[in-house]
């Protein structure tokens, strides 16, 4: 059916729109993938099948794990000064426990496990598909006379088959015997002399087997499970940690998660002892020095307070000679001012204006001498006035007792000269005596920061002797109690009784899941990448002109007039719905005969002379009168679909046109006894086509076939590569374009949609060449049978 979205090819009730264009088309996407069902079909048994080898030849592994518990507080004891970790000298972070992974997971530890439990020496029977290890117990043992720094960097296969309950043989993979030996007897080989020894009492029964011996160096087998063993804390900030590791051995992988945990915890105490021990060591060490040390600064000490005549406490020391030197200056001043008194009197005595005059009793003189005198003194002067007022100086009591007092004069001055010489020699005895004492006290505060220089120095030294002596007693004591740092607490066990690898629920959902991806990519790829027209949909969404139909893809290879009146094949029968669908598109000519139907393409191969000949073959058998004329100059087919008489030589149209003296009818050629065709090849190649399509001639020759031909089929050349069919185009009723299936590229669609858009044919249509089964041809009503 033909389809049109162009209200100008309306031309009656049957009108043909074109869908909707669209992007996407869901069940077209759908479609596409379930068309190649059995791709998909093929994908999940392959895969499925790999899957299913996968899990029967894979040797299963199984997950082991345990956990433990390190102590944070003692993990700090790593470090040589663990005893001095209040010093600050120490990192307490926390990132300890993530040291203490890493040191569970070290090389060392690893190599260890490998020696106690042997795992370098591997013992394996061969079972239906692959071999599997005996662990613990192999029937047989192996033992090296080597020294172990040599075996274990040794590698080497050795195959055992048991002979008897004596006796064995090596052999190779294929099960050649390579030689004989006897159990216990030495055997020279090139890791060094072996001794194979039965391991079971009932050898006997097992005679026939062969025993795989794998000999590893250490260093890789730990390495391997090093890179096998999981160690992670169950927790964020937790101290409990868990060890797993997968092994095709479940025994081996609890054994070497066990012993580990064993080295781990042996390794953390001979670490905590030889720290301890180094740590009494340098605390000895530094006990003798200091020692030494406190020893020199206290002769210094004793050496100073000697010398300066200091004691223990300087301060009180300083305060004492300050209370001294304060009374001694009191004393000074006292003296001081009994001698200005002494000598206040001494002038007043001497003096002849106050000859008679009384002494001041209240000078509190120190001598009582002094003071008896001056009192006796006073008296005859008081006594001298009271006789003077009744009577006169000579008179003989008077003068008496003015001798008395001359004499009480001479006495008191001579003991004042005496009183002031001895105030004299104390106040200078009191000021030598200070002098010493100031001296001393400004010498004070330069003594006391060199005392106090040599005790903080003698103190420091005491504080570092008794601190030392308190942490040898500690290391001491932690020598003897040493505690390991992990504390275990689920012993190493398998999560189950499957093994976790190979996954087999993953592994054949992968399998189903890659069995349907893969076909799903490869036709997503390729409808991606592939530029070709490969269905009617895409010319539907690419192009606007009206669709003809679709001509199957055609097998013959006999004949290329694939059409005949009694033909039921799906292709025949196409061209009946051509010839059908024609009359739709031709309904709005007012010919009645000389009908034009061109027939072109982009380019060459599409199939233009395909379908314009078994077109033309179509209208003949309909009974019309048809013309079938070769337009194609310069690359002509016509001798591949009709039989001329001199072939691809036979004169035809060029020859009409370059030659005035041939009549049109000379070059018509009439093919098929029943229902015949009217042929004008295209003649001789010749080398200008563009100007001859250009003559009068040619217009002639399409009035003469107009007059006496109800159609005319004309097979042109392809529009992209030359002009040659636009020059004749305005002679077309029809203009069929020729768009081949798995051939065309979609991207040169923008030349016939440009052209039906631009109006450079007449009444443009398309048409599907060499479509595939999906066309719909091939079924009811006996359509698609053979002939």
């Amino acid at each position: 059916m033909i389809s049109n979205n162009n209200p100008e090819n309306i031309t009656d009730n049957s009108t043909f729109v074109n869908p909707p264009k669209s992007s996407f088309n869901f069940r077209d996407e759908i479609l596409k993938y379930v068309k190649k069902w059995y791709w998909f079909l093929l994908s999940v048994i392959v895969f499925g099948t790999l899957a299913y080898l996968h899990v029967r030849y894979t040797i299963p592994q199984y997950n082991v794990s345990g956990t433990i518990l390190i102590s944070q507080e003692e993990s700090v004891s790593e470090s040589e000064l663990s005893a001095f970790k209040d010093l600050g000298l120490l990192d307490d972070s926390k990132n300890k426990i993530e040291n203490e992974i890493q040191i569970i997971k070290s090389r060392t530890l690893l190599t260890n496990v490998v020696n106690n439990l042997k795992l370098n020496v591997q013992y394996f029977t061969k079972g239906r598909v692959v071999e599997s290890e005996n662990y613990p117990k192999s029937l047989i043992e192996i033992n090296f006379l080597s020294a172990d720094s040599i075996v274990h960097t040794k590698s080497k296969d050795f195959r055992v088959l048991i002979n008897s309950q004596t006796s064995f043989s090596f052999v190779d993979k294929e099960g050649q015997k390579l030689s004989d030996h006897s159990f216990g007897k030495t055997i020279n080989t090139s890791i060094g002399d072996v001794v194979i020894t039965p391991n079971v009492d009932g050898i006997e029964s097992n005679k026939g087997k062969v025993i795989h011996i794998k000999i590893t160096p250490v260093n890789i087998v730990a390495q391997s499970y090093r890179n096998k063993l999981s160690v992670i804390t169950i927790g964020k900030g937790s101290s409990i940690v868990k060890l797993s590791l997968n092994d095709p051995v479940k025994e081996k992988a609890k054994d070497i998660i066990n012993d580990l945990v064993e080295e781990y915890n042996k390794s953390t105490i001979e670490n905590k002892k030889l720290t301890s021990a180094r740590t009494a060591g340098f605390i000895n060490e530094r006990l003798d020095l200091i020692s030494g040390d406190l020893s020199e600064v206290d002769d210094e000490a004793a050496g100073y307070k000697s010398k300066f005549g200091l004691t223990n406490d300087v301060s009180a020391q300083t305060q004492r000679v300050a209370d001294i030197d304060s009374r001694n200056l009191q004393e000074i001043n006292r003296y001081e001012t009994q001698l200005r008194k002494i000598e206040s009197t001494r002038r007043f005595v001497l003096s002849q204006d106050g000859k008679y005059d009384i002494l001041p009793s209240t000078l509190g003189f120190d001598d009582p001498s002094i003071t008896s005198t001056v009192a006796r003194y006073n008296g005859l002067i008081s006594q001298r006035k009271r006789l003077l007022k009744s009577s006169s100086e000579q008179n003989p009591v008077v003068v008496n007792i003015d001798e008395q007092i001359g004499s009480l004069r001479q006495g008191l001055i001579a003991s004042l000269n005496g009183a002031k010489n001895s105030i004299n020699i104390s106040l200078n005895s009191l000021r030598t005596q200070d002098k010493y004492f100031s001296g001393q006290l400004y010498n004070a505060p330069l003594r006391q920061k060199e005392l106090t220089a040599i005790g903080r120095e003698q103190g420091i030294k005491e504080q570092l002797y008794l601190y030392l002596l308190q942490k040898r007693e500690e290391a001491e004591i932690t020598s003897h109690i040493t505690l390991s740092n992990a504390r275990v607490i689920d012993k190493a066990s398998t999560l189950g009784s499957y093994p976790v690898s190979p996954n087999k629920k993953m592994i054949y959902f992968g399998a189903i899941f890659f069995g349907f991806a893969l076909p799903f990519l490869i036709i997503y790829l390729l409808d991606l990448f592939n530029t070709k027209v490969n269905s009617r949909e895409d010319l539907e969404r690419s192009l606007s002109m009206p669709i003809l139909g679709a001509i199957p893809k055609t097998k013959s290879k006999k004949s290329k007039i694939v059409v005949s009146r009694n033909s039921r094949s799906s292709i025949a029968e196409a061209f009946r719905i051509l010839r059908t669908n024609l009359g739709f598109l031709m309904a709005g000519t007012n010919k009645k005969t000389g009908k034009v139907i061109f027939v072109t393409s982009t380019i060459s191969g599409e199939g233009k002379t395909l379908v314009s000949s078994n077109l033309a073959k179509t209208l003949a058998i309909s009974g019309k009168k048809v013309a079938y004329l070769g337009t194609d100059f310069r690359d002509p087919k016509f001798h591949n679909f009709f039989e001329l008489q001199k072939g691809k030589d036979t004169p035809g149209f060029t020859n009409f046109i370059m030659n005035l003296d041939i009549k049109p009818e000379d070059v018509v050629y009439e093919q098929g006894e029943n229902d015949p065709l009217f042929v004008i090849p295209s003649g001789v190649i010749p080398p200008n086509p563009a100007e001859l399509l250009m003559n009068d001639r040619v217009k002639e020759m399409f009035e003469y076939l107009g007059d006496n031909y109800d159609y005319i089929v004309v097979d042109t050349a392809p529009v992209s590569l030359v002009t040659d069919t636009l020059l004749i185009g305005h002679f077309a009723d029809l203009s069929i374009y020729i768009v081949r299936e798995n051939y065309s590229d979609k991207r040169i669609l923008q030349v016939p949609e440009n052209f039906y858009r631009e109006k450079r044919l007449p009444n443009m249509a398309v048409l599907l060449n060499a479509a595939g089964d999906k066309v719909g041809y091939g079924y009811g009503y006996g359509y698609g049978a053979k002939d």
